[in-house]
């Protein structure tokens, strides 16, 4: 065996090693119930990203905010648009085939887009020939079809995203999950909670990478961990838990991690998480009833997938909004096909619910 081979194994243990005890670490990250403070937020810097249903999201956030997301991170998500209004396109076009999205779909939803930036309802897509898009999609996915990963992949082109400006990693043995170095499950595990994989395989680092460029490493996250009202951003302000659920699908709480050079007023960057379906804090993933040996998913997403500390080493404020189950929405996806109603558009646009609350988030933490 080679000299680069040894360096390259030892290179990997020695990083898996630093990421297991960063994972004992998250675990010390307690939320602290608060507002959003305002800081000094360059609010062109801002980011996006998300696993599945998450990934669809952030797509559609990006989009329709083009003017101040300079990247998105889509892991296991498809095109723009792509369930078109409808949950049996969502299933099936969207997760299981890819065929269903011909080439005149594609196009239909490239159209979609300049037809909504020209009614005002986002941003226009002329933005993204100036933006940067990472794509994961891993070999063993079976719940998000790779193929559908590719059609996201040419819906940017399509959109004007330039081709070295787009960064497509699907080589990871990873099931349907977001790849992290050490935590989670193991690599090629299909289909499971927390739908995250030990792949050895930093994915958010490397989607932030590719986003802003190099990088300070990761380090301990040393900061706050805040647990904010999300109704407070919601057009629901006076509603109960259960009312902020069924009329915006949004969760009592979200979570912001602020390092503590944000706090002390340096210049910071926002990135936005959205988590997958049935990542709710406060609910059993496998829908056991918590009453009867149920175990709440907890934090997993916010504390271990890898993002506070790439936050904490490099000036990022990290927004965690979390979904909240309902009758139109048994696991606690965000809209990504359009339950909230409104129009078979209006999902995707600055007036949905959840765009506007997450808007508004970003609106408190940055003052613009």
């Amino acid at each position: 065996m080679g000299r680069k081979a040894v360096a390259g194994i030892i290179g990997a243990a020695a990083l898996a090693l630093w990421f297991a005890g960063s994972v004992a670490a998250a675990d010390e990250l307690r939320p602290v119930r608060g507002p959003l403070d305002r800081y000094n937020i360059d609010l062109q810097q801002s980011s996006v990203s998300g696993l599945s249903a998450g990934g669809f999201m952030a797509g559609q956030f990006f989009v329709a905010y083009s003017d101040i997301v300079a990247g998105a991170g889509i892991f296991a998500g498809g095109p723009y648009g792509c369930a078109r209004g409808d949950i049996i396109k969502a299933l099936d076009d969207c997760m299981a085939c890819p065929s269903l999205l011909t080439f005149a779909v594609m196009n239909d939803l490239v159209q979609k887009a300049r037809a909504l930036a020209r009614a005002g309802r986002i941003d226009p897509p002329e933005n993204l020939q100036n933006r940067k898009v990472y794509l994961f999609s891993g070999l063993a996915d079976k719940t998000v079809s790779p193929g559908v990963v590719d059609r996201a992949y040419d819906w940017y082109l399509k959109a004007g995203v330039p081709r070295a400006a787009l960064h497509y990693k699907k080589s990871v043995p990873a099931g349907h999950a977001l790849p992290t170095v050490a935590y989670g499950n193991v690599c090629d595990d299909v289909d499971r909670p927390p739908w995250m994989s030990a792949c050895r395989y930093d994915g958010a680092g490397e989607m932030l990478r590719h986003i802003y460029g190099p990088l300070k490493p990761a380090r301990k996250a040393t900061g706050k961990l805040i647990e904010f009202a999300q109704k407070d951003f919601a057009d629901v302000a006076s509603a109960t838990p259960g009312e902020l659920a069924a009329r915006a699908g949004l969760h009592e709480f979200g979570y912001a991690y602020v390092p503590q050079s944000c706090a002390q007023g340096a210049v910071c960057r926002i990135h936005v998480v959205f988590h997958g379906c049935r990542q709710i804090v406060d609910a059993d993933p496998e829908g056991k009833d918590l009453q009867k040996g149920g175990v709440p998913f907890g934090l997993q997403m916010v504390l271990h997938a890898g993002y506070n500390e790439w936050a904490d080493a490099n000036h990022f404020i990290v927004l965690y909004p979390q979904a909240q189950k309902s009758a139109a929405n048994p696991n606690g996806c965000f809209d990504w096909w359009g339950y909230l109603g409104g129009g078979p558009d209006a999902y995707l646009t600055k007036d949905a619910p959840q765009m506007k609350a997450v808007r508004a988030m970003m609106r408190a933490a940055s003052g613009k």
